[in-house]
């Protein structure tokens, strides 16, 4: 017999607010990226695109480049007593879970405990899993759901879960792309306090042209398992798969800050009424619908954001390829004025 899962969910997931964000994303025609994750047949989907496209999944160099950097963290966290690990969007648990054992082979004494954050029930769910077949104690792990963009104060929301005084690994993999910078950095800074560290990964645009480096990669995005991961959030509200087409494109976003992001649009090709939670909702032929958005940085992009908010990148790590970085940073408030 499985064991039940406690799991906390936050008022970001509660219902109410989950059906409002829906209209909302209706209303703008902007969908809210949760809701590429909103049943467990998405999530699943989104796993399948994970691993064919992910140079975290494909690229040996890449799995060498994150095994370096959670050894130098392990190495740096070598603390007596606690140690908190928080994952902000922790997906599958696959990088956690090799953070834990590199945290556990270097400091084996020290308590741990795992708090996996995630819009996705089912994914914060498989996290914890991950991370207890990594050798976490089911007991020391405390899942989240969460909407960390509808949540503007981390540290509060996440109080009743992480404990005070402990030493934290906040860790963001994977979510930098899909993130406004002008918001998540300020909320990043904000939970880190004077003896955290954070561990941040970022898609990258390789070689030494911001613009060739992006192109270079749209093909991890516009392709057949990608397309069916989008769409579904538009097909689970009414519209249909003969109403339009998905593209995408290479924007800057916002208009004169230099950063690059590939987008997806759907555009009707008919006019399309649909009622979804209670409201109903017209689309006209020729609309364009924002589905997805994913940025692209460099490690200097990074670093510059990192001290506009009071944060520093101490260490980076890049992959043979270029495509993907980690950073550990940790706050230098006064230091970075």
């Amino acid at each position: 017999m499985v064991n039940s899962v406690s799991v906390v969910i936050h008022p970001s997931q509660f219902p109410a607010a989950v059906s409002e964000q829906l209209r909302e994303s209706l209303r703008t025609r902007m969908m809210n990226h949760k809701f590429h994750y909103d049943t467990p047949r998405q999530a699943s989907a989104w796993l399948r695109v994970h691993d064919s496209y992910s140079p975290a999944r494909r690229d040996e160099g890449c799995e060498e480049m994150y095994a370096s950097g959670f050894a130098q963290v392990a190495k740096r966290m070598a603390v007596s007593g606690d140690l908190d690990v928080v994952s902000l969007g922790s997906g599958g648990g696959r990088k956690d879970a090799t953070l834990v054992r590199a945290l556990h082979a270097r400091n084996p004494d020290v308590h741990y405990r795992y708090i996996p954050v995630d819009v996705s029930p089912g994914l914060s769910i498989l996290s914890r899993a991950a991370v207890v077949e990594a050798g976490m104690s089911a007991q020391r792990c405390a899942p989240v759901v969460m909407d960390l963009e509808a949540e503007p104060d981390w540290e509060e929301a996440l109080r009743g879960v992480t404990r005070a005084a402990v030493p934290r690994v906040v860790c963001f993999f994977g979510m930098l792309p899909n993130c406004d910078s002008g918001r998540v950095f300020p909320r990043l800074a904000s939970i880190l306090g004077d003896a955290d560290v954070l561990l941040m990964s970022a898609n990258l645009a390789p070689g030494s042209s911001y613009r060739r480096g992006v192109e270079r990669v749209q093909p991890q995005y516009d392709n057949p398992l990608t397309r069916e991961w989008l769409l579904a959030s538009l097909f689970n509200v009414g519209v249909d798969p003969d109403d339009g087409s998905l593209s995408f494109a290479i924007r800057e976003w916002p208009l004169g800050s230099g950063l690059l992001r590939i987008e997806g649009e759907f555009t009707f090709e008919k006019d399309r009424h649909l009622d979804c939670e209670g409201e109903a909702f017209s689309f006209a032929s020729g609309e364009r619908f924002r589905l997805f958005f994913s940025y692209r940085h460099t490690p200097k992009i990074v670093d510059q954001l990192c001290r506009q908010h009071g944060m520093r990148v101490m260490d980076s790590w890049v992959s043979v390829s270029e495509d993907e970085g980690l950073f550990l940073v940790e706050p230098c408030r006064k230091e970075c004025e």
